[in-house]
């Protein structure tokens, strides 16, 4: 788990750089078996005007290349982490999926919202893929709360001072 947390953190990085350009704070990388980092990415929903562009999927299409044999049009199938510092939305749940090459996720605060990834490993969705990956949610109380602070700050800027990070943060430290 000691892993677990330095590659959360590097998510962060990518989360730290989404703020500072103005968008969802949410950053992801994919590790290797060996533990190289082979891709990083970050939230770039309103810098980039692109409402797919979300970590997770910003970090799968920069792997591409390791996860694509262009040359015999197959499908890799390795055996990647994803780590992000907020549990995947719907969408990014079936990206990560449809990857092949990703087999474990990990996130550091859980999303009662809209994160996916729970829900569709209990639910009758897809049972046979999703029961070949494997998740940690939010293993570190510490990064779970940052990834809620960052969330509900960015979410008050916008004016949403009443939401459910926050909310869900304030139940937290009950």
């Amino acid at each position: 788990m000691i892993d677990d947390r330095k590659y959360l953190l590097e998510a962060f990085m990518e989360a730290e750089k989404a703020k500072d350009e103005g968008t969802y704070p949410i950053g992801a990388i994919i590790v290797d078996s060996d533990g190289v980092i082979i891709s990083r990415g970050r939230n770039r929903v309103f810098s980039e005007a692109d409402t797919t562009a979300h970590a997770e999927v910003d970090a799968i299409r920069n792997a591409g290349s390791t996860m694509v044999d262009l040359e015999n049009k197959k499908l890799l199938k390795r055996s990647y982490t994803l780590y992000t510092t907020c549990e995947p939305c719907p969408m990014c749940s079936c990206t990560i999926l449809l990857s092949f090459s990703i087999k474990r996720v990990v996130w550091a605060a859980n999303d009662m919202e809209i994160g996916a990834m729970r829900k569709f490993k209990e639910g009758p969705h897809f049972l046979d893929r999703f029961n070949k990956i494997s998740f940690d949610a939010a293993p570190f109380r510490d990064l779970e709360m940052r990834q809620r602070k960052m969330l509900a700050e960015w979410s008050s800027q916008r004016g949403y001072v009443d939401n459910h990070w926050q909310n869900d943060m304030d139940t937290l430290m009950e």
